[in-house]
Order: C-alpha cells, then sequence, then structure tokens
C-alpha cells in the first residue's frame, strides 16, 4: 500500500507505540488523525509532525465511550477523512491476579482495545467497503497466544482482539479491504509507568529478552501496511514459542508460570 497523501487514523496516538506509529506515518508522507483523550498530548504530538513537514489533525475523546465513538467518527468524516488506513493501537489494563480486579476494571480493560477497535472500525467500515479499499490494523500483546499469573483480564482482552481480527478479516474477505494482526513481546513505552506491578509479573523467559522500543514497533507496523500483511509479530522468536505451545502446551505453560526471582 503506497502511504503517500494516504489518510491514516490512530488511536493511542498521544505516547507510545501509537505516537510512533502516526509519527512514521507522517513522515512518510500519509494525512495522520490522532485520537485518544490527552488533548494536550495530542496537540504536542500533532505539532511535532507539522514542523517536519507533515499534517495532521487532532481528535480527543475516550474510547471506552461508545457515543464518544461515535461522536468522534462522525466529525472525521465530515471533515472528508474517511482513512485509508485505521490503525487500532489504543490499550489499557493493569496486569492483576483475578482475585485483585474488580469487576469495573475487568469491564474498562475489555472496553479499550477490544470495544474501542470494534466500534471504530464499524464506524470507518462502510465507506472503506463502499470504496473496495482500505486497511485496518489491531495492535495487540503476544498475550493473545500466551498466558501468565497476575494478568488475567488483561489477557483475556488481547485474546478478544485476536478473534475480532479473524472474525473481521472473514467479513471483508474479497471486498478490497485489508486486516493486519500487529503482535509485540514486550515493548518499552509509557505503560509501564501507568501500570506500576506489572513488570514485576512479566514471565522469566520474557524478562530475559531485550525489549522493544516504540519506534521498532512503529516500524513493524508500517511495514505491515505497505505489505498489505496479514500478521507481524517482534520479536519474531515468539513464532518458536507459539509452535512450541501448540506442540508442548503443559511444558510451556510450566515456563511462563515460573515466577521471577527477586
Amino acid at each position: 500500500m503506497n502511504l503517500k497523501s494516504a489518510r491514516a487514523v490512530v488511536t493511542g496516538a498521544s505516547s507510545g507505540i501509537g505516537e510512533a506509529t502516526a509519527r512514521l506515518l507522517a513522515a512518510r508522507g500519509a494525512h495522520v488523525v490522532l485520537i485518544a483523550r490527552d488533548d494536550v498530548r495530542l496537540e504536542a504530538v500533532a505539532r511535532h509532525i507539522r514542523e517536519r513537514g507533515g499534517t495532521a489533525d487532532v481528535h480527543a475523546g475516550d474510547l471506552a465511550d461508545g457515543t464518544v465513538v461515535a461522536n468522534l467518527a462522525r466529525a472525521i468524516l465530515e471533515k472528508g477523512l474517511l482513512p485509508d488506513i485505521l490503525v487500532n493501537c489504543a490499550g489499557a489494563g493493569r496486569w492483576r491476579p483475578i482475585l485483585d480486579t474488580p469487576a469495573e476494571e475487568a469491564a474498562a480493560m475489555m472496553a479499550v482495545p477490544y470495544l474501542a477497535a470494534f466500534n471504530l472500525t464499524r464506524e470507518f467500515l462502510g465507506g472503506m467497503l463502499s470504496r473496495r479499499r482500505g486497511h485496518i490494523v489491531n495492535v495487540t500483546s503476544v498475550a493473545s497466544r500466551l498466558a501468565w499469573p497476575g494478568a488475567v483480564a488483561y489477557t483475556a482482552a488481547r485474546w478478544a482482539m485476536e478473534g475480532f481480527t479473524a472474525a473481521l478479516r472473514a467479513d471483508v474477505y474479497g471486498s478490497g479491504v485489508g486486516v493486519t494482526l500487529a503482535m509485540f513481546g514486550t515493548v518499552e513505552s509509557p505503560y509501564w509507568t501507568h501500570n506500576p506491578g506489572s513488570r514485576e509479573r512479566l514471565p522469566a523467559s520474557a524478562a530475559r529478552q531485550r525489549a522493544l522500543t516504540v519506534g521498532e514497533a512503529a516500524a513493524a507496523i508500517v511495514r505491515g501496511i505497505e505489505r498489505e500483511q496479514r500478521f507481524v509479530l517482534r520479536p519474531s522468536v515468539f513464532r518458536l514459542l507459539f509452535l512450541m505451545n501448540a506442540l508442548f502446551p503443559r511444558r510451556v505453560e510450566a515456563s511462563l508460570c515460573r515466577r521471577r526471582r527477586p
């Protein structure tokens, strides 16, 4: 897919992978539409893009609210910005054991990323289908296929993202609209600061691996869009772990459940 002059909507664009992806798309010639809750931070990202010759619009709102999602989408469409690319990157959720996770917190983790991605995609998909082109990227964690202690609601929401992606791909089959699932291991991002205690719950095997930078994750996403890939995975070592999990699930489960040493 050619990014020059493409319109790209990116959620979670105020920080982390979303911000890095928006900046890189803009650097490749796309007009980016930035969505997140923090309007001040969004404006700073947009200013950075414009200062480097790119173009960007800002739409602030809480994607956990379906009414807000509908209003944001309407405002974007009224400006003539039906996206060629939609990157569902907004995510939330603290790693907690099930007994330490209140019901409302579990619901919030399902709202973002899963329902946010579902609702925003639904708002834009009709236009993409009518035009018979477009590309949707759903960003998730390797927790979509693996599970470890102390992250129950978080893991369930990420599994929902993979299920949503597979079902969406079936819905748009043959339509000209592409769908990419972008899945990442540990990424050094503001997530760890905003969710204290989560890093300590990393499995020992994951903690030994080098974490990706947000720039590396963004580069993988943008390359996946350009090449219209179905699946993007970094680090690639997880391909082997997924295969091992399919063949020897008890062994992988034991490895992931092994506690980190203090």
